[in-house]
């Protein structure tokens, strides 16, 4: 998935406050929830409750902003 859009999706979680989070799914068909997210180069860190997640960015494929104005997704990046 593109950076630019992950760099987007981590900015409408901080706008979204506290109870919001974003879900991340990977080409393993795994979903992977997050309450901070930062990108470098071709990483990207997820901030989970329990610690903090690495993952390649082109693992990605999907991502869904969980907050109280409802769900946002973006799929096939």
């Amino acid at each position: 998935m593109d950076a630019a859009i992950i760099e987007d999706y981590a900015q409408k979680l901080r706008a979204a406050g506290a109870g919001a989070s974003l879900v991340l799914l990977t080409r393993g068909g795994h979903e992977i929830s997050a309450r901070d997210v930062r990108t470098a180069r071709d990483l990207v860190h997820l901030v989970q409750d329990g610690g903090e997640t690495v993952l390649l960015r082109s693992e990605i494929i999907g991502i869904r902003l969980h907050g109280a104005g409802g769900v946002a997704s973006r799929m096939g990046f």
